[in-house]
């Protein structure tokens, strides 16, 4: 069963949309995410991730020193602030640089547009690039 952990700075927005797109997407995955700083997961991207029916009841911001020492079978760092502490990553066969745009929370008429965009922008790439590796 393949692993991959997604990683940005807090573990807040980034991170999280991409943990629950890639629940959606690979169910039968080790699916992982946090941040390289304490963060508290923001209730917009809760919101949209259950709009697609991601159940979102054990996501919680976590520091990436709360997770298992393990090595995952990819790791996925979605920011620059997580790819500057590389070094400190825990151990992957595959390593993937993957900077997106942290949702605007108020960018025109609809306060989750932008977090829907985030989503929607993440489904399209995981579907493309992350797939299993013999």
């Amino acid at each position: 069963m393949p692993s991959v952990l997604f990683l940005c700075t807090y573990n807040s927005v980034r991170s999280q949309i991409a943990e629950g797109v890639c629940r959606m997407l690979h169910p039968d995955w080790e699916i992982f995410s946090a941040g390289i700083a304490r963060g508290t997961i923001s209730t917009r991207v809760l919101c949209i991730l259950e709009e697609t029916g991601c159940d979102c009841s054990d996501m919680y911001a976590k520091h990436l020193t709360e997770l298992p020492d393990r090595q995952y079978d990819t790791v996925v760092v979605l920011c620059e602030n997580a790819w500057g502490a590389r070094d400190h990553l825990p151990k992957a066969t595959h390593l993937i640089y993957h900077p997106v745009r942290s949702p605007e929370p108020w960018a025109g008429d609809d306060e989750l547009a932008d977090y829907r965009r985030l989503r929607d922008e993440l489904t399209g790439w995981m579907k493309k690039t992350l797939v299993p590796h013999p």
